[in-house]
């Protein structure tokens, strides 16, 4: 646990320098899909993202990646290509959830929560999921963010997600501000597809690459 306090004190030090953040789990534009919310990525498990928004005033398109180092932390950067900055997030699970009661997962993460720019900010967020069966499951996420380094504005963050196959999972998630609904396709276990219509106006694709090492 001190290892965890430690590594995420620097980060968030780390959050003052030039570098732009990586959305985090309220944003569907620079992370990639707003069915990113949720869970950590698996230790060894790195997911590459194209997300593309024809009609966006802002950015059109962002490149970004993501790698999960261990059970408890993952990370991600990526690029703007309109506003040509690179970005960068990170994640730490203080608290794994429970499978075996309703107790949560504690995700603490630094980031921006919402469109249109990088807000430098540190978010507290619950994710818990529930299996009903091999292809009926959910995932709801909830938490709060802030901006560094006052800490003086709050936004609330909420996400959910329904698998109802194998294969789809209509989702959608609220930075704060917006909402942004989608619709997930799973093609092949290494390749997903999402619809997103970004703050319910802009209509937007992503595609995402899962690779395992």
């Amino acid at each position: 646990m001190k290892n965890i306090v430690l590594i995420f004190t620097v980060i968030i030090l780390f959050s003052g320098t030039l570098l732009a953040q990586e959305c985090g789990p309220g944003c569907p534009v620079c992370s990639g899909g707003g069915s990113s919310i949720g869970a950590l990525l698996a230790p060894r498990t790195i997911i590459a993202n194209n997300l593309y928004i024809p009609n966006a005033e802002e950015e059109t398109s962002v490149v970004s990646f993501r790698a999960g180092v261990t059970s408890w932390m993952d990370v991600g950067m990526g690029y703007a290509i309109d506003s040509e900055k690179i970005q960068w997030s990170a994640r730490i699970q203080a608290l794994a959830e429970s499978e075996s009661s309703f107790r949560p997962a504690v995700i603490l993460g630094t980031g921006s929560v919402q469109t249109g720019g990088s807000d430098q900010s540190l978010y507290l967020q619950l994710t818990k999921s529930w299996e009903f069966n091999e292809t009926f499951s959910t995932r709801i996420s909830a938490g709060m963010a802030s901006l560094l380094p006052e800490l003086d504005q709050l936004y609330t963050l909420a996400g959910f997600t329904l698998t109802v196959t194998d294969k789809w999972s209509p989702f959608v998630s609220y930075d704060g501000n917006n909402y942004h609904p989608g619709l997930m396709w799973l093609p092949l276990d290494w390749l997903s597809i999402a619809g997103i219509y970004v703050e319910t106006e802009e209509p937007a694709v992503s595609a995402a690459f899962r690779f395992t090492f």
